[in-house]
């Protein structure tokens, strides 16, 4: 939606990361999953990062084949051997020559107009046993204090965000329901795990403050990507009017007194063995 949104891309794998330590994308599905040598699709791919970082599935598991999908070339120049990106778009019919062993997916909200039909493509692409996982952060804000209460600008930019993205088709705030249609998809052992992310460096927690740097670096930067587009088509906005508002949003981002937190879903099924 903005010409200089993939600058913020470099930031969102190391805050992941540090969020959820997939050493083996998850001990469940690492443990379950038999074997990696034939073939992984990872789409949604973060502009290439998190494809070429050492602790990721091209380094973990050499002899397998990891694709990447996007929209835009806008990946580096240099990756592994074993990794390799193709432009497409997922919401469209998928047409890969074998099934995949592992499906990883992360940030599609306002992406997708029809997750259901995605759920349904991944379990439909997995060989038997395979694992589809889905990592997502909620636009929704939260805390523990009241502080969402001093917060007005960022509580009624994520509530005009939620209306356009749904006037305009792909719904923002839609990862509470990925466990419920992961399932409808057919999908076993479906879990769901939720972790707090701080808009800012307020937490005492090492982990928690160093996470709230880097979720406030990427709103700091993102509010613009992610509001202009949407808000003068879908709500008739000016440009005046979004820039107004997004003063008010980002004082109350650098306000380390408003204890306020993301919710970052985590959701990962597996699809049954038949006879099992």
């Amino acid at each position: 939606m903005c010409s200089h949104a993939n600058a913020d891309l470099p930031i969102d794998p190391e805050a992941d990361a540090d969020l959820y330590s997939d050493e083996d994308y998850s001990s469940t599905a690492g443990s379950s999953t038999t074997s990696l040598s034939s073939s992984i699709l990872n789409y949604q791919t973060d502009g290439g990062i998190m494809h070429i970082d050492k602790e990721n599935m091209s380094f973990q598991y050499p002899e397998a084949q990891v694709i990447g999908t996007d929209l835009s070339p806008i990946q580096p120049s240099w990756v592994p051997p074993n990794c390799v990106f193709e432009i497409d778009d997922f919401e469209l019919p998928w047409n890969f020559t074998q099934p995949f062993d592992f499906i990883h997916a992360r940030s599609v909200e306002g992406s997708v107009k029809d997750f259901p039909h995605l759920f349904r493509q991944a379990h439909q692409s997995l060989v038997p046993g395979g694992w589809f996982e889905m990592m997502e952060p909620t636009v929704d804000i939260f805390s523990d204090d009241d502080s969402v209460s001093k917060a007005p600008h960022l509580s009624e930019w994520r509530d005009m965000l939620i209306e356009a993205s749904g006037k305009f088709g792909k719904e923002m705030g839609a990862a509470k329901n990925y466990k419920k249609w992961m399932t409808e998809a057919g999908f076993t052992d479906v879990t769901e795990e939720i972790f707090k992310v701080p808009f800012s460096p307020w937490a005492k927690d090492p982990k928690l403050k160093e996470l709230g740097r880097y979720q406030q670096a990427n709103m700091l930067e993102a509010l613009d990507a992610y509001s202009l587009a949407l808000f003068t088509r879908f709500l008739g906005w000016s440009v005046d009017q979004i820039q107004m508002l997004l003063v008010g949003v980002r004082q109350e981002l650098l306000d380390r007194k408003l204890h306020i937190y993301s919710r970052y879903y985590l959701v990962y099924g597996r699809k049954e063995i038949e006879g099992s």
